[in-house]
């Protein structure tokens, strides 16, 4: 018999700084802030990212990610504020 152990929540891996797929940043993201991540490819096959107000614009619409570490470097502050504010 195989168990799997689910991965804890996208918050509470935010907190220990560990690392979150694009789906659980996107997520987190939209609780905190109502962005969301957009992950997509380009032209060439290669995976790039897209951070979606909450209207669905695309930020930096002509200057896509290209990993996962820099959108967090962008929007990782607001999540700070946000997780912080509950904490208060």
């Amino acid at each position: 018999m195989i168990f799997t152990i689910p991965r804890p929540c996208p918050e509470l891996l935010w907190r220990e700084g560990a690392y979150l797929t694009p789906a659980e940043l996107s997520s987190l993201l939209e609780d905190c802030t109502g962005h969301t991540v957009e992950d997509t490819t380009d032209e060439e096959g290669d995976q790039i990212f897209y951070v979606r107000t909450p209207g669905g614009e695309r930020l930096d619409e002509n200057d896509p990610f290209v990993d996962i570490e820099t959108v967090e470097d962008l929007v990782g502050w607001r999540i700070d504020e946000a997780l912080d504010s509950l904490d208060s």
